[in-house]
């Protein structure tokens, strides 16, 4: 790899900008196992690790499973005075329309819902022909569409508000947590890796 000054106004090829210090670099493919680092600060620019693709299909199918039982098993069960109920991600945003909150109710619907799915089907659509040796029409807009629609799925703030309300709920009823809780645990660390 070699490092290229900004100020170079030739054709140099793909250019890549450290992160740390926003040096130009050329960057050629890399062989399997090669790490590229920045020349001018030793930051790591990309790696090159074996059956990466294989690795992330993995990874995302993981999500998608994982994802299903989130949204199939309840995430809580709270016992108070002989009353028995569980709380689904989909149950808790539907109360929320009981209660006329319904620009909330389409809020959760689309972070914890509608934006993870697309997420997941657009990367599925990507990598799953990628891994058999040929790109898929239209991936790099799929690829754009699974960047955009990852903010947005928003699994680690729904987990702190799991563990928030187990925490505030456990001093009024019994709580216990259900499989979904373990699964978006689960699914938290997944989608991130």
């Amino acid at each position: 790899m070699s490092a290229i000054p900004p100020s170079v106004g030739q054709n140099p090829g793909v250019l890549f900008a450290c992160h740390e210090c926003d040096w130009l670099h050329r960057m050629p493919p890399l062989p399997e196992g090669v790490v590229a680092r920045c020349w001018r600060c030793g930051a790591v620019l990309a790696s090159s690790r074996p059956d990466h693709l294989v690795r992330t299909l993995t990874l995302t199918f993981a999500t998608l499973v994982l994802f299903t039982i989130v949204n199939a098993f309840p995430l809580l069960e709270l016992k108070l005075g002989g009353r028995e109920t569980s709380v689904t991600l989909l149950s808790g945003a539907l109360e929320l329309g009981h209660h006329g909150m319904w620009d909330v109710v389409i809020l959760v619907l689309l972070t914890s819902l509608l934006f993870p799915i697309l997420h997941c089907v657009a990367l599925l659509y990507v990598l799953m022909p990628m891994v058999m040796g040929y790109r898929p029409p239209g991936a790099v807009w799929m690829f754009r569409a699974a960047h955009l629609f990852s903010p947005w799925g928003m699994i680690g703030v729904y987990m702190l508000g799991v563990l928030v309300a187990f925490v505030k709920l456990s001093d009024m009823a019994t709580v216990v947590p259900g499989v979904a809780v373990y699964a978006l645990g689960a699914l938290l660390f997944c989608s991130t890796a």
